[in-house]
């Protein structure tokens, strides 16, 4: 909880007077954006390599490879719930009470956030277990996408109509995190990342389907 929290409160007050953010705003939007990307982070990163990493466990053949990939979403689960009592408090502390019931649509929305994840961890896994150098260039590519993803910037500064605005939101992991974010500040989500969302869990799911049956039996030989 500790790192979250110093994360949280250090750039929370430089980049809201640096980007002239009111505190009171920026605070829960930098808390929420930034423990559902963590956690996303660690899901992803941690389901490229983990199936190299159940070597012996795989070779045994009496386990499915989807429950080490459900292994990762536990770990990052358990830091993901104490990384919420960070936004908790940040809510209360800016909000009041009343942001705490905004807090009751993760109910909702996670949900289809993890059934995206899980389709991007199933084929992030079987590429990795093929391709034993993906966890390091996944996690290149996660650097630059904190860069670029509305979590210490705020997405109003670019509106949909103009370029800027459109290559923002052309992010996928903007529209999986404003799913979950805007309705915890009271928001509703763009339409855009519904639709996004809603298509991505269908397509995915389908991909990853296939790429299950197809590829799942070679695991043992390449790792």
């Amino acid at each position: 909880m500790l790192p979250t929290a110093i994360f949280v409160t250090l750039l929370g007050n430089v980049y809201s007077h640096l980007m002239g953010y009111q505190i009171g705003e920026y605070m829960p939007y930098l808390a929420t954006g930034y423990v559902v990307w963590r956690f996303m982070l660690q899901v992803i990163n941690d389901s490229s390599g983990t199936l190299h990493s159940h070597k012996a466990y795989i070779m045994d053949g009496r386990v499915r490879l989807t429950d080490f990939l459900l292994r990762s979403f536990a770990k990052a689960g358990l830091q993901f719930l104490f990384g919420m009592i960070v936004v908790v408090a940040v809510v209360l502390w800016f909000q009041s009470w009343q942001g705490l019931l905004s807090l009751a649509t993760m109910l909702l929305t996670m949900p289809l956030l993890l059934a995206n994840l899980f389709w991007i961890s199933v084929c992030v896994g079987l590429i990795g277990a093929r391709f034993p150098d993906t966890r390091d260039a996944i996690g290149t590519v996660l650097v630059a996408g904190f860069l670029l993803t509305p979590i210490l910037w705020m997405i109003d500064r670019f509106p949909p109509d103009s370029l800027r605005g459109f290559l923002a939101r052309l992010n996928p992991a903007y529209h999986l995190i404003d799913l979950v974010r805007s309705p915890v500040l009271g928001h509703l989500p763009e339409k855009s990342s519904v639709i996004v969302a809603l298509v991505m869990c269908v397509v995915g799911w389908c991909l990853a389907s296939w790429l299950y049956r197809r590829y799942a039996r070679f695991v043992a030989l390449w790792v």
